[in-house]
């Protein structure tokens, strides 16, 4: 049963915006595939990396590059499909970076579609433990890689980004209404608390009307788009 709550203002006072002159343009254009990428597992804050593709290995982009040590459920996939070309190790062997030559045509792995509604939370944990997404969900403070061991007080997603030249987010996320909504549908099932969903006050933000969270309205100067300031106005 989803519920929707009515929305909720954050006005920030303190803060900064740089008057930068101009705007970016709201066009879309395919950028090309870089030939080379790197992963690096100190990215990922308080993850000690356990490597499964080894240097030589083809991977699919979504296979398994390494794994949390302290828990092998979470798993960082590559970006893209390639050949894993050499693994950057530092003093005491620690993975540095672990670096991917590209295919020119990308293969991806397919981890199947499923209906988040009808899930238990245990089944959206493991979905999102298999196909590589837990590593994005983080949890405060220190910005870590979330302890699937703890069940969070509360969800919080930040839809209004208020950073200098940041992408317009209403631009970016028109038509993606259905992609957003399963998202939001499956990380509610994490918690027994709310979503908490922040959109810009003045936006006309295709979140605004996402259902099973409570909406918060924000203005005010940067960082009033940081998750972290929001919570501490929530």
């Amino acid at each position: 049963n989803s519920k929707f709550t009515m929305s909720k203002d954050i006005r920030i006072k303190k803060g900064l915006d740089i008057k930068l002159v101009g705007i970016a343009d709201k066009t879309t254009t395919s950028s090309s595939l870089s030939s080379v990428y790197a992963i690096k597992p100190e990215d990922f804050h308080g993850i000690t990396p356990k490597l499964v593709a080894k240097e030589g290995a083809e991977v699919k982009a979504g296979d398994t590059l390494f794994y949390s040590k302290s828990d092998e459920r979470i798993l960082f996939p590559s970006p893209v499909s390639g050949k894993v070309t050499e693994v950057i190790r530092g003093a005491r062997r620690k993975v540095l970076a672990i670096k991917i030559a590209a295919d020119t045509k990308q293969v991806h792995t397919d981890f199947g579609k499923v209906d988040a509604s009808k899930m238990s939370a245990e089944e959206v944990k493991n979905h999102l433990f298999s196909s590589g997404c837990w590593p994005f969900i983080k949890q405060r403070p220190y910005d870590v890689v979330a302890n699937p061991n703890q069940a969070p007080k509360a969800i919080f997603v930040s839809g209004y980004a208020s950073a200098p030249l940041a992408a317009d987010l209403e631009y970016t996320l028109a038509g993606k209404e259905a992609e957003l909504q399963a998202a939001l549908t499956a990380v509610a099932k994490l918690t027994e608390g709310k979503v908490h969903l922040s959109v810009g006050a003045d936006s006309n933000s295709v979140l605004s009307n996402l259902s099973g969270v409570e909406i918060h309205k924000v203005s005010g100067p940067h960082p009033s788009g940081n998750v972290s300031t929001q919570i501490a106005n929530i």
